[in-house]
C-alpha cells in the first residue's frame, strides 16, 4: 500500500490534538476560542494527510494553525 494513501489513525489524530492544544498557547487564547482554532487547524490538516509527506509534522502544525489564526 502507498504511504500517500494512508489516512490519519486514531493514535495519529490523538499525538496531533495534543501538539496543535500545545501550539495554541501561543496565541493566549483561552476557552471556545482557543477550541475553535485547533479544531479549524485540526480539519485543515486532516483533510489533507499527504502534507505530513511534504514537511514535517511540526512545520505543517504551526503553519496551519498561523494561518488560520491571521485569516480570523
Amino acid at each position: 500500500m502507498d504511504n500517500k494513501s494512508r489516512g490519519l489513525s486514531t493514535s495519529d489524530m490523538r499525538i496531533l490534538r495534543t501538539l496543535l492544544g500545545r501550539y495554541a498557547a501561543r496565541y493566549h487564547l483561552a476557552g471556545p476560542e482557543k477550541d475553535d482554532l485547533i479544531e479549524r487547524t485540526f480539519q485543515a490538516l486532516a483533510s489533507n494527510p499527504e502534507i505530513f509527506f511534504e514537511i514535517p509534522v511540526e512545520q505543517a502544525a504551526a503553519e496551519t494553525m498561523h494561518r488560520i489564526y491571521a485569516g480570523r
